[in-house]
């Protein structure tokens, strides 16, 4: 009887044995996978416990460890199966191999607006740098290729928007309209045309067309694209008819081009502005559509006179350098043309309404162009140009009743945004006859 009961306790310590094996191989084949997963793991005193058990799963194995327990209470000569202390949980859920439709539209729909609100090439999705940042973010993410987002994805989302603008469009009644015509690096001329307007009680500035300009830039071909007033043509006006002014310009792009396009003479303005102490500053070159932008280049040239002074010394190549009496020129002119930009400025925003500060704006540029103090004959033939070609071009608007009437609704204005006490005055009753007019039409109703 005793030999019995001992071959029955060398079988159930070799079922144990078993046992434990296969609860070792289990655990083995879940390391492995937590470890191909790349899991973040704790333990239980941290976490849940039913989550991730680490005892056997299948039935077989759950039969085996009640059978082992029940014979382990009736034979005390073997012990109980040891139960674990501490257990493992897997933070996160197991993914797939690939991510959802929704999932993938999400990131694309992020990747469309990186690339149109920064401006970005659409070969970004080809550099191996973005790729592979691509990849630690979101391993199961792979970008569209660069044919799909010019084929698909940009046009897609482009018909949504336009979908949504053409609708607002139709509730709105009045949209403003402003344009600005530039020069890609290619060399080519383009238009664009945004419209302002305000729709539940926002304003919107949205661009609405970009369209290349393939016909000369003179004043009739643009002319035939818009109907507006640009504050531009006023100072290149002035400037083209100021026979000395315009030399000097002419003689400062190419003092500009020529450090622009040798690396020589970049290198050696560095130099000498770290022998200075003085910030580095690079030249600025002009734009032939955009008239601010002559102001900021001589506003440059101002800035960096001193090191630019001595940098052309050691460039026997450089172009001609600008005499004393020029630099006198630029100093007289910008004080001039600076207000114009200031003016361009205000009337750009497109975070609040500009139509009431237009005559208020075109009166305070008339009274600082009158109030500067000229040296030289460039200087004050400059001056008069400028006022009397902003007489000419805004003047009228004080005349214009949509402009006049929203300068009059200012409460910061009102009648003082006035030049003339007439225009004023012609204002005011254009206001009251159209309220007269709108309370008789609501009595009638």
């Amino acid at each position: 009887m005793r030999s019995h009961t001992c071959r029955s306790g060398e079988k159930r310590a070799r079922e144990k044995i078993r046992y434990q094996e296969i609860r070792s191989s289990e655990q083995h084949l879940k390391r492995k996978h937590l470890a191909h997963l790349n899991p973040i793991i704790e333990t239980e005193e941290q976490l849940d416990s039913d989550v991730l058990s680490a005892g056997p799963s299948t039935s077989s194995n759950l039969q085996l460890e009640h059978s082992v327990s029940n014979t382990s209470s009736q034979q005390p000569c073997i012990s109980p199966i040891p139960k674990r202390s501490r257990q493992l949980k897997l933070f996160g859920s197991i993914r797939g191999n690939e991510l959802s439709k929704v999932e993938k539209g999400s990131i694309d729909k992020s990747l469309i607006k990186m690339i149109s609100v920064d401006y970005q090439p659409l070969s970004l999705v080809d550099n191996i740098g973005f790729l592979e940042y691509s990849k630690k973010l979101q391993p199961l993410y792979k970008p569209p290729s660069r044919k799909t987002l010019t084929m698909k994805l940009l046009p897609d989302e482009y018909n949504k928007i336009a979908t949504i603008l053409k609708s607002m469009l139709r509730s709105v009644n009045n949209v403003s309209i402003t344009t600005d015509m530039w020069t890609s690096d290619s060399n080519r001329a383009y238009l664009t045309v945004t419209g302002h307007f305000i729709f539940n009680d926002h304003l919107y500035s949205p661009v609405l067309s970009t369209r290349e300009i393939i016909k000369i830039h003179t004043g009739a071909n643009i002319a035939t694209s818009i109907s507006t007033i640009l504050i531009g043509l006023i100072v290149n006006d002035a400037i083209t008819s100021n026979e000395e002014l315009f030399n000097v310009l002419k003689k400062s792009r190419a003092l500009v081009g020529h450090f622009k396009h040798s690396v020589s003479a970049s290198t050696k303005l560095k130099e000498i502005q770290n022998q200075m102490n003085v910030p580095e500053l690079k030249v600025k070159q002009d734009v032939s559509t955009r008239w601010n932008s002559s102001l900021i280049m001589l506003e440059r040239l101002i800035q960096i006179k001193a090191p630019l002074s001595a940098a052309i010394t050691f460039l026997p190549h450089a172009p001609n350098f600008l005499t004393a009496l020029e630099w006198e020129l630029i100093s007289d002119c910008l004080p001039l043309l600076k207000p114009f930009e200031i003016m361009t400025v205000e009337l750009s925003g497109e975070n609040y309404p500009t139509l009431s500060i237009v005559i208020p704006l075109i009166r305070g540029l008339q009274n600082t162009l009158r109030n500067k103090t000229t040296t030289t004959a460039a200087g004050t033939l400059l001056k008069k140009t400028a006022i009397e070609v902003l007489a000419r071009r805004l003047g009228i608007l004080e005349c214009n009743k949509i402009v006049a009437k929203a300068t009059f609704l200012d409460p910061i204005f009102k009648k003082t945004g006035f030049r003339l006490v007439d225009n004023a005055n012609n204002t005011e009753k254009w206001i009251t006859d159209e309220i007269h007019s709108i309370m008789k039409n609501t009595q009638e109703n």
